[in-house]
């Protein structure tokens, strides 16, 4: 079993200006085959932590257990586990077969068995044609095959990447990415994976870690931290475009709640004025907001779920095609747009409050547009101004 269980792990670093805590009493499983992404904006703690598990930094406090044993005193190279850096660090003067039997050489293993593990992976990977070359005369995709190679041919209990994609073109981190998910896939290994890219993430993870200042934030699968995000930073970090805030106060009058959103500066003199933005708010998010009626809360909205009211399906036959609740409009003017081929990214104001829109291709739009928004607030949500936790 390859189940690494960390206890109230911390980590601080002296410092000119004093103790700088890098991880923060961080509690956290990662399951038997699992894989565990770790991610957060640069600084955070996550490369750290990685670092703690692999035995190259000593934790201050709290345990590191690894298939239940705690190798808090064991050194990196009795952990049985692998790690990818991002900078490859391959042997430039050895060839690419040396490159991935050097750890097995060092083992003292039987000579056919570096053979065998070594043409498997390689075929695994599809290295098989440059096993006779040096680093240099291999692509950046190659090389970083080759470390990942390296990793899979020692067989560890744990696999540990530090940002292994961040040196490669977009394209070839898209195939490099597809290329993990499948190894992984194959190997049933446990695997930590640390980013700073939350589409890496996404797509890559069967539970995705947030980190900021050092500590977790939420733990939760890809799909799970997208629609339920527990506060402020994780709806902001984890979607892309990042998901809108509109700052403002819910007042209840006669039984219906009601957000109005408080503007972060006056509005630009080149826009017409305005009305406050007001939305009606939905019975599943007037729950939410009792407690709040008059505070300062945050409105949150991904841009996919602002449509454009032209492109709302029309009444189906038998159907009036109203309603006894009128449906919420954002007025708002096209600032820019983004045309991203299967959708496209519409920069919008409504005054001073700026907002992202995802919608469909279909249409034609352009700069300084009138666009009438058409808020789907049934998957809003609310947030408390003061602690930014999300409001249940």
């Amino acid at each position: 079993m390859a189940r690494v269980v960390l206890d109230q792990v911390s980590k601080t670093y002296p410092g000119t200006a004093g103790a700088r805590p890098a991880v923060r009493g961080v509690s956290l499983v990662i399951e038997d085959e699992e894989f565990m992404v770790l991610v957060g904006p640069s600084g955070c703690g996550k490369s750290t932590l990685l670092r703690l598990i692999a035995g190259l930094e000593t934790n201050d406090a709290g345990t590191v257990s690894i298939g239940g044993r705690i190798v808090n005193n064991v050194p990196p190279k009795d952990r049985d586990l692998a790690m990818v850096f991002q900078n490859y660090a391959l042997y430039p003067h050895l060839t690419v077969f040396d490159n991935l039997a050097f750890g097995l050489k060092l083992r003292k293993l039987p000579r056919t068995e570096i053979e065998t593990r070594v043409r498997t992976v390689a075929a695994q990977l599809g290295l098989e044609g440059v096993l006779d070359r040096l680093p240099k005369a291999l692509s950046g995709g190659q090389r970083q095959r080759v470390a990942v190679g390296r990793a899979i041919v020692r067989q560890p209990k744990v696999f540990l990447f530090d940002e292994p994609l961040s040196n490669l073109d977009a394209k070839l981190r898209a195939a490099t990415r597809a290329e993990l998910i499948r190894l992984h896939q194959r190997l049933r290994a446990t695997m930590i994976y640390v980013t700073h890219d939350q589409v890496e993430a996404m797509t890559m993870g069967d539970r995705i870690c947030v980190m900021q200042d050092g500590q977790i934030m939420q733990v939760a699968a890809p799909l799970e931290l997208y629609h339920c995000p527990v506060n402020l930073f994780v709806a902001g970090f984890i979607g892309s475009p990042a998901m809108n805030f509109i700052p403002g106060t819910v007042e209840k009058s006669h039984e219906r709640f009601q957000f109005i959103a408080t503007p972060a500066a006056p509005a630009p003199a080149s826009q017409p004025a305005l009305f406050p933005l007001s939305l009606p708010l939905p019975a599943t998010l007037a729950a939410r907001a009792t407690s709040k009626v008059g505070q300062p809360i945050i409105l949150g909205l991904r841009p996919e779920h602002l449509h454009d009211t032209r492109s709302l399906a029309a009444p189906k036959l038998g159907e009036s095609g109203g309603s006894s609740e009128e449906k919420p409009v954002i007025e708002t003017q096209i600032e820019f747009v983004e045309p991203m081929g299967a959708e496209t990214h519409l920069h919008l104001s409504h005054g001073a409050t700026t907002l992202i829109a995802r919608v469909p291709p279909a249409l034609v739009y352009f700069a300084g547009q009138k666009f009438l928004a058409a808020p789907a607030l049934d998957h809003a949500h609310l947030f408390d101004a003061a602690t930014g936790a999300t409001l249940r």
